[in-house]
C-alpha cells in the first residue's frame, strides 16, 4: 500500500517519515480527511501565574465531578537528581486558584525525572486526598483535597522519588503504597503505613508497575527487571543492562495471560525493546539507542489481539547528538508493522483509551516532539488529530531558525464531558489547553454526568514522568 503524508507542520515536516511498514491487512487508499471520525476542537484554555509547572495531575479534589489540576513545582540542589517539592497549586477549570501550599516560583517548574506526588481516595471515604512527599527527609504528608489542609505526616523509611498505590493485600482496593529512590531501593507499606517489605540496593528503574498476573487477587510488582509476589518474594529476574525506563503490561492475544513490554535504556549496545510473558519468557527483543516508551494498546483494528509500540530516543550516533526519535511497532510475535523516524526530540508517548468513540480502539497520544505540536498517530502512522498549541518560551536552539518550538508541552486523556470519548489536556508552565473531538458519534451519549465525584483510575493515581500504562 502506499502511504503519504497527511500533514506538514512548520519547516520540517511529518514526511520526514523514512520508513513505514504496512500491517499485513490489505486497507482502503485514503482520499479525503484523514478520519472522518476525529475532529479536534478547543474547548477549553486556562491560564496559570506564577504558580505555573510543566508538572499536572489531574483528579476530581472538589467532589463536584469535574476534574481539577495539580500544579506542582519543584527544584533540585545543585548536582543531584532529588526532587524538593516547593508549591502545590490545585486549580478548577475555569481558572480559580481552590488552594495553595508553598510559595510559588515560576523558576520552579522543570525536574528532569518523577518525583512523589499523587491524587488518590488513599482512606476510602470517598474524597480524594493529595499525598506527596516534599523533600529527603522523607515525611510523608496528606492533604485534603478539597482544602489542602494537612490530615496526616508520616515519617517513612526511605525514598522520595516516586509513589505508587496497589492491592498486594488482596481487599479489591489499592491500599499499600511504594516509595522509591531514585535508582537503589524502594519500601512498601499498608494502609497504617507500617512497612512491609522493602528492597535495597536493587535496580528498581524509574517507575514500577501493578498488576495482579496469576489471577490471584493479589498484585504482583514489576520494578525493575524483576517480578515481586504481593509479600516481596522474588518470582523471576532479568539480568538485563542499564534500567527500566517505562513498562506497559496488558494481555495482547486475549488468552488471559497478560504480556510485559520493557524499554530499557542506557544500555548501548544490546537489546532494549522488550517483551516477555507473564511467567517473564522473553518473547522478543529489538536492538534500540535509548528505548524510552513501551505502550500497548490496540492500534490495529483490524488486526488480531494488540500490538506494542516502542519509542527509541536516537540520542547519540557515532558519539554525536542527534535529534530524531524512532517510533517502532510490533505484534506480540515481535513481527515489526510500522517504522517512523521523525524529527523530534525527547519525544513522549501514551496511550489514549478512546478518542474517536470506539472502545476498540486506541491511538497513541504523542508529546515534547520537539519541532511539531501534539498529536495522535493510528496503527498506520497517520496523524489523526493535531492539537496547534503556542511555541514555547524556552528556545533551546535545536530546530528550525534555532529554535525549539513545541518540546515543553506534556499531554493527559479524561473523559471529563460524559460523552464516552475521552479529552486532550495539553499543558506546560503557561496554560492548559483541552480539545474534544467534535466529530459526529454513531451513537451520540449526551453528557449528562452527575455532580458526583469522578473516578479516580489508576493510570492517574499511579501517574508518572514515565509513561507506561497510564
Amino acid at each position: 500500500m502506499n502511504r503519504k503524508p497527511v500533514l506538514s507542520v512548520i519547516a520540517i515536516s511529518f514526511s520526514a517519515v523514512l520508513a513505514a511498514l504496512p500491517c499485513p491487512v490489505a486497507r482502503s487508499q485514503d482520499h479525503g480527511p484523514v478520519r472522518a471520525d476525529s475532529r479536534p476542537q478547543l474547548v477549553r484554555k486556562i491560564e496559570f501565574g506564577q504558580y505555573g509547572s510543566k508538572y499536572a495531575r489531574l483528579g476530581d479534589l472538589s467532589g463536584n465531578g469535574q476534574p481539577e489540576v495539580l500544579l506542582v513545582q519543584v527544584v533540585a540542589p545543585e548536582g543531584e537528581n532529588k526532587a524538593i517539592i516547593t508549591c502545590l497549586t490545585v486549580v478548577d477549570l475555569e481558572g480559580h486558584v481552590l488552594w495553595q501550599v508553598g510559595k510559588p516560583d515560576i523558576n520552579n517548574i522543570y525536574f528532569g525525572s518523577d518525583f512523589p506526588v499523587q491524587i488518590y481516595d488513599f482512606d476510602r471515604d470517598g474524597k480524594n486526598e493529595v499525598l506527596y512527599i516534599p523533600d529527603a527527609k522523607n515525611v510523608l504528608t496528606i492533604l485534603e483535597g478539597k482544602t489542602g489542609k494537612v490530615l496526616k505526616k508520616v515519617q517513612l523509611a526511605g525514598g522520595h522519588d516516586s509513589i505508587l498505590f496497589a492491592d498486594f493485600s488482596g481487599n479489591g482496593y489499592a491500599q499499600e503504597l511504594l516509595v522509591k529512590d531514585r535508582y537503589s531501593s524502594f519500601w512498601v507499606y499498608d494502609k497504617n503505613f507500617n512497612l512491609l517489605w522493602s528492597k535495597l540496593n536493587c535496580n528498581p528503574g524509574h517507575y514500577p508497575m501493578e498488576y495482579d498476573l496469576d489471577g490471584d487477587g493479589r498484585d504482583e510488582l514489576l520494578c525493575g527487571y524483576t517480578l515481586y509476589a504481593h509479600d516481596g518474594r522474588v518470582l523471576w529476574s532479568h539480568p538485563f543492562p542499564g534500567h527500566n525506563d517505562a513498562v506497559y503490561i496488558d494481555d495482547m492475544d486475549g488468552d488471559g495471560k497478560a504480556e510485559i513490554a520493557i524499554a530499557a535504556s542506557n544500555t548501548r549496545p544490546g537489546e532494549q525493546s522488550i517483551l516477555l510473558n507473564a511467567e517473564g519468557k522473553i518473547l522478543f527483543r529489538r536492538m534500540a539507542d535509548h528505548s524510552q516508551h513501551a505502550l500497548i494498546g490496540k492500534f490495529c483494528p483490524d488486526l488480531p489481539g494488540k500490538q506494542v509500540f516502542f519509542i527509541d530516543r536516537q540520542m547519540h550516533q557515532k558519539g554525536r547528538p542527534i535529534k530524531f526519535s524512532e517510533l517502532s511497532l510490533f505484534n506480540r510475535s515481535g513481527e515489526k508493522l510500522l517504522s517512523i523516524k521523525d524529527n523530534i526530540w525527547y519525544l513522549a508517548g501514551e496511550v489514549i483509551d478512546n478518542w474517536v468513540g470506539s472502545p476498540k480502539e486506541n491511538s497513541l497520544g504523542l508529546y515534547s516532539r520537539g519541532f511539531a505540536p501534539p498529536c495522535l498517530l493510528d496503527g498506520l502512522g497517520r496523524q489523526i488529530a493535531v492539537f496547534p498549541l503556542p511555541e514555547a518560551i524556552k528556545e533551546k536552539g535545536g530546530g528550525p531558525g534555532g529554535k525549539d518550538l513545541y518540546d515543553d508541552f506534556y499531554m493527559q486523556h479524561l473523559d471529563y464531558l460524559g460523552d464516552n470519548r475521552e479529552e486532550i489536556f495539553c499543558y506546560n508552565h503557561k496554560a492548559l489547553y483541552i480539545w474534544t473531538n467534535a466529530a459526529p458519534m454513531e451513537k451520540p451519549v449526551m453528557p449528562n454526568r452527575p455532580a458526583r465525584p469522578l473516578k479516580q483510575v489508576p493510570r492517574l493515581y499511579n501517574n508518572n514522568f514515565y509513561p507506561g500504562r497510564l
